[in-house]
């Protein structure tokens, strides 16, 4: 007889988990043993009302129904919980019983203190219990009317002696009275639950609400930091990169008036890398005032034939071989990784290994990953390496995406290998 949850506006009011299905599950059987006694208690004196009969003959079979009836009416609360149509059908259905048929109005009460609790509908929590009531009131004035030992229940209360003859039958305002004592007992129990489960839904509404401040505030003061650090380093880097570019200009037109077309060249090629420094500056520093959103389209895997140009440009040889297959599209911030990560590798060779050739590779697809190497000829005697800061952060940025890097020089100790393995799509 487990239930579900009950869902609807209200469903935080419904109990859920182990331990509240186990609750349900000894609620339910509650119902169904307490309604079986009561309507029991009912059918025996109904049946000695109405045919007289004795103590252990068989029922008639209007008492009989009104039993079986009873019964099934207690079954079809242990299902009330599935939703708020059936909470609300179900209590009505347990409301008809009593109506019609000689039979207790356990059911009914049962059935509204749950709608009370449960139902999201004013209308609902207010019309049931009416309901209820007047199948209370029903139930008991039917009983009250038998005069005799055995055939009331409600009158045994003022015989409990069980004294013989004819007992009068209980007035109507005493009829009002039982049936107003069990309705509010059922009902105000029912309004002490929800007022409790209410009062459960507002203390964790405000607790996320402080949650969601408190994670607000966290956020204005990590916007507050990228502030200042974005001043900082547009300070900073923006100052001594627009002072390259000045000097480059200046060697620019030195070489010109001297003749020298090379400088001239080598002038204006950092002067162009001076600006294409303050532009990436300017990007970065606006993803990190306002988010990946504010800035500039980062630069991808597509790019790289433009890096590759340009470090052609800046006078390194390059030899590049790229076959990427993309029948299914490479994660976006795999695509920028590896762009970056392309780019630490070319400037770490060009650092350690100037005016060699440079052999660049990079092939990938769905199935086994991205792969990015790049080898250099070693120096007689050297490592090819230097205090390997830019390898260990090309190893973290790696390892950041569950990939994998290593660097180091072949057997014959000619040449210096650095590959970066990536994985095509991040774990979700």
């Amino acid at each position: 007889m487990t239930q579900p949850t009950l869902t609807g506006p209200h469903a935080g009011h419904a109990p859920s988990g182990q331990g509240a299905r186990t609750r349900r599950v000894w609620t339910n059987v509650g119902i169904v043993v307490a309604t079986v006694g009561s309507a029991a208690l009912a059918a025996g004196a109904a049946d000695m009302r109405l045919y007289d009969s004795a103590p252990g003959q068989p029922a008639g079979n209007l008492t009989l129904s009104a039993f079986l009836v009873s019964v099934a009416a207690a079954v079809m609360l242990c299902f009330r919980l599935r939703s708020p149509r059936a909470l609300l059908v179900t209590a009505l259905v347990a409301c008809l019983p009593p109506l019609v048929l000689p039979t207790d109005s356990l059911p009914a009460l049962i059935g509204a203190a749950s709608v009370v609790v449960w139902h999201p509908d004013v209308r609902a929590r207010w019309g049931v219990p009416v309901l209820a009531g007047v199948a209370t009131i029903v139930a008991v004035w039917r009983d009250t009317r038998g005069t005799a030992s055995g055939k009331s229940f409600w009158n045994s209360f003022e015989h409990p002696d069980g004294s013989a003859g004819t007992w009068p039958a209980m007035p109507w305002w005493q009829v009002l009275l039982v049936a107003g004592l069990l309705v509010a007992l059922f009902v105000g129990t029912a309004l002490l639950r929800r007022s409790r489960a209410d009062t459960d839904v507002h203390r964790h509404r405000a607790e996320a609400a402080r949650a969601e401040a408190d994670d607000l505030g966290r956020r204005i003061a990590e916007q507050n930091d990228r502030e200042a650090l974005a001043r900082e380093v547009h300070d900073v880097l923006g100052h001594r990169l627009s002072i390259l570019a000045m000097q480059a200009n200046a060697l620019e037109i030195e070489a010109q008036a001297a003749g020298a077309p090379e400088v001239e060249d080598r002038a204006r090629q950092i002067q162009q890398g001076a600006a294409g420094s303050m532009n990436d500056l300017r990007s970065l520093l606006s993803i990190l005032r306002h988010g990946p959103q504010a800035g500039e389209r980062p630069y991808e895997l597509a790019d790289i034939a433009t890096l590759v140009t340009e470090c052609i440009d800046a006078g390194t040889p390059v030899s590049s071989n790229v076959f990427v297959d993309q029948s299914k599209p490479l994660d976006p911030v795999v695509s920028r990784s590896a762009y970056r990560i392309t780019t630490e590798l070319l400037t770490n060779a060009r650092k350690h290994s100037p005016g060699n050739l440079v052999r660049l590779s990079i092939h990938g697809n769905p199935r086994d990953g991205l792969v990015i190497s790049t080898e250099t000829p070693m120096a007689p005697g050297g490592s090819g390496t230097g205090s390997q800061s830019g390898l260990a952060g090309i190893g973290r940025r790696a390892n950041d995406l569950g990939g994998q890097f290593w660097a180091g020089p072949s057997d014959d100790g000619r040449t210096y290998t650095a590959t970066a393995r990536l994985p095509w799509h991040l774990p979700r």
